[in-house]
């Protein structure tokens, strides 16, 4: 409701992930009777770099409303280990991508209440790999289970003018369930002489919830102060169970077990002049992984942000915001279990730390009409 007239917008993240492993006592899988193994290599870097888009859209709908269009990619990333690792018989590969399409409505109640509401069409997709050990005499198998889902949900908020300077926000976005549906193929198979073999594979998902509360406030003609408090409602991710569709068989089972977390943001923008506005924040967001249940396919931990940028408003039709932010992450300490003979009596155990940071570049262009 703050935005004047027909605006769009579009712009591009650059997610560059880093994430090494320090060993400090794992397993040795050299040791499991006589189906001898080597240990391993640490994995080397197991973070990537991602290209995250987004898209927005308002305009005026009436005297009183405005409808928007965003688009977004809500949840991502993944981690990929080095061959041969010594945690490849928990994972080797993960990948999440995601994208929501967020058509929404706003409108004024009074001269100091604005209400929002949104619907949320969103796809996820999925990707696990492994390694399964064999007969000393055979290299390993590899695993790799796929799956695509498509779910729904909502979110709405409102912003109410405490005073002319001061702005009060508050929103809610849902949880979606995602039942995503796909396959698991294992290849390079002993039993089949190295052959190959797949199956139907499904596994229930739900995101999280958000619930948040923010404060602006203009503390004069040039400095505007900025707070948000952010709760992430991840105690529905409980474990990650795949089964075989038809049959109903367990193809991985890893225990989550995750806590609800908080975001705490706080930040700055000043009106250097006309065309130019300058921001900066810090965060510190806390991890919904319980220590206990940490693994190497999501190895993450606390996080705390720096982030600056700057507005340039180059016309009176086009602004142009570049950002950038640097994520401090805790060293995520892990004694992951995993099973090494499918069932057959043999366990590892991934012990050490993961040394982790993240860095994330941000371009966008903003028309108005």
């Amino acid at each position: 409701m703050y935005l004047e007239g027909t605006q769009m917008t579009a712009g591009m993240h650059v997610i560059k992930s880093d994430a090494e492993f320090k060993d400090k006592g794992s397993t040795d899988l050299s040791n499991i009777g006589p189906f001898s193994t080597t240990q391993g290599g640490d994995g080397g870097n197991a973070g990537d770099t991602f290209f995250v888009p987004n898209f927005y859209y308002v305009r005026d709908f009436g005297d009183k409303y405005k409808i928007g269009l965003g688009v977004n990619a809500p949840f991502g990333l993944g981690t990929e280990y080095k061959d041969g690792w010594m945690g490849r018989y928990a994972s080797t590969e993960s990948e999440l991508k995601s994208i929501n399409i967020n058509p929404s409505i706003a409108f004024r109640a009074n001269e100091s209440l604005s209400i929002g509401l949104g619907f949320n069409i969103q796809y996820m997709e999925a990707t696990l790999k492994s390694d399964i050990h064999q007969a000393p005499f055979w290299s390993d198998a590899r695993a790799k289970i796929n799956g695509d889902s498509l779910g729904f949900g909502f979110n709405l908020g409102f912003i109410y003018e405490l005073t002319a300077a001061t702005r009060l926000g508050v929103h809610y976005r849902s949880e979606i369930s995602h039942s995503l549906e796909g396959d698991a193929k294992f290849s390079n198979m002993f039993s089949l002489g190295g052959g190959s073999v797949k199956t139907d594979a499904d596994a229930k998902l739900n995101t999280p919830s958000t619930f948040s509360i923010s404060l602006s406030h203009q503390l004069n003609d040039r400095l505007t102060l900025l707070g948000d408090v952010t709760h992430t409602k991840w105690t529905n991710f409980d474990e990650l169970r795949v089964t075989n569709d038809n049959t109903g068989a367990i193809i991985q089972l890893v225990e989550e077990k995750w806590d609800d977390s908080y975001r705490i943001a706080l930040g700055m923008k000043y009106q250097l002049n006309e065309q130019w506005i300058l921001r900066t924040g810090i965060a510190h967001d806390q991890t919904p992984i319980d220590d206990n249940y940490r693994t190497s396919r999501i190895p993450g931990d606390d996080r705390d942000w720096l982030s600056f940028g700057a507005s340039y408003t180059a016309s009176k039709h086009l602004t142009i915001d570049v950002g950038y932010a640097h994520l401090w992450v805790e060293d995520a300490k892990i004694n992951e279990q995993y099973d090494i003979l499918g069932g057959a009596g043999g366990e590892g155990n991934l012990i050490g730390e993961f040394d982790s940071s993240v860095d994330i570049l941000s371009v966008q262009a903003t028309w108005k009409f």
